[in-house]
């Protein structure tokens, strides 16, 4: 049981929640009382359902209200999933064999059981997949609704398959119910701290580079798979970042910054500033796992731990959640991980892919010109048209 002291990260309940409400024509019961439904029905925007347990459930058992529950809503969905939560888990309630939950999947994903990527895991090793050998095209992990740039990222990786001549088969977990028995065997990821255990893994699209080789590598069995096209587009996105981010440093020294978020995400964007800016990176504050990195990386799972990474080596730019630039309200900043607030985001903003590159690097060149200028750094208040 992990310790959870102002969490900044969701649990491994709202994992779960998170991968099974990506799946259209699947129902999504939550187990457990009205806090822990309207958490992940706050934050996932999805039509969720839930036992609403009080006090008379616990002392005397919850089965009767969770079979109440499924035989209102089973005819309305292709499939059913139930995810406990942690009262009755902590009761020890079994439901798995339960009268009434007949072909209904059950998740047991307490929130005590760990992070968000814990319960989108499990969730995700429990859906009714099946791969063949003999289906084209590759599956896409690693994408979640919770996720600011999943519907984006979801999007690039189709266009950039499409450009490719390589279709997608199945998208965990973003697809149709009936997609999951459509999976093919290569499976790429859009953000590795999601990947899941369908299919073969067949890299990474999470950056331009790591899309070029894991296209490259994707078999195709037609033999007619055009990449020529593709890598010009890359290699024409590559050299409009080089000049916007020359132009950016023959005027400004290049910045230190600050990045959390997920730590593949994290770090992608740490190897894109180094890259392009020679920026200095102060800290990776990872809210999830860490992982063996060139980057000085540290936990930033409270505000507490955010607060100390931030003040012990102030940085010029912030890339993060509400969480970061609540803590620096003056830094420059910009949106980068869940929770997102005061802000309209309206557009589907992928992180992978070539757009994606694209994408972050006119974020942070934007936010560190406007910092700039505020501050009376330019030679000509608000000249920085020339990045256009």
């Amino acid at each position: 049981m992990r310790e959870c002291i102002n969490a900044l990260w969701p649990c491994a309940m709202t994992g779960a929640v998170s991968c099974l409400a990506g799946i259209r024509g699947m129902g999504t019961i939550i187990h457990g009382s009205s806090g822990c439904y309207f958490y992940p029905a706050t934050v996932l925007h999805r039509d969720l359902h839930c036992t609403f347990l009080i006090e008379q459930d616990i002392i005397f058992g919850a089965a009767d209200r969770l079979r109440t529950v499924i035989s209102e809503i089973r005819g309305r969905y292709g499939s059913l999933a139930v995810v406990n939560t942690c009262t009755p888990a902590i009761i020890g309630d079994d439901i798995t064999d339960m009268p009434g939950c007949e072909g209904v999947l059950v998740i047991d994903s307490p929130g005590f059981m760990g992070t968000y990527e814990d319960g989108y895991r499990l969730a995700c090793e429990s859906l009714p997949v099946t791969t063949a050998c003999d289906r084209s095209g590759v599956n896409l992990d690693g994408i979640s609704i919770l996720d600011p740039f999943g519907r984006g990222n979801v999007m690039e990786a189709e266009r950039i398959l499409a450009i490719a001549g390589i279709p997608v088969a199945a998208v965990f977990s973003s697809c149709r119910l009936e997609d999951l028995g459509k999976a093919a065997v290569p499976t790429l990821s859009a953000n590795p701290d999601l990947s899941g255990p369908w299919g073969e893994p067949a890299g990474s699209l999470l950056g331009i580079d790591k899309t070029l080789q894991a296209i490259a590598a994707v078999p195709d069995p037609a033999g007619d798979a055009d990449f020529q096209a593709l890598w010009d587009e890359a290699e024409s996105a590559k050299e409009r970042i080089s000049r916007a981010a020359d132009k950016f440093l023959r005027r400004f020294d290049p910045p230190s910054v600050a990045v959390f978020g997920q730590f593949s995400y994290a770090e992608h964007a740490c190897r894109i500033l180094s890259r392009y800016l020679d920026a200095s990176i102060t800290v990776l504050g990872s809210r999830n796992r860490l992982l063996p990195t060139t980057f000085r990386a540290a936990g930033a799972s409270s505000l507490d731990s955010v607060r100390d990474l931030l003040s012990r080596d102030p940085p010029d730019l912030v890339i993060g959640s509400s969480f970061e630039q609540m803590i620096s309200p003056d830094t420059a900043f910009v949106p980068f991980t869940y929770p997102l607030r005061g802000m309209v985001r309206l557009r589907d903003r992928p992180l992978i892919g070539i757009q994606g590159e694209l994408g972050l690097m006119e974020d942070i060149l934007n936010a560190c010109m406007d910092q700039a200028v505020g501050r009376g750094e330019a030679d000509r208040p608000g000249e920085h048209g020339f990045l256009v």
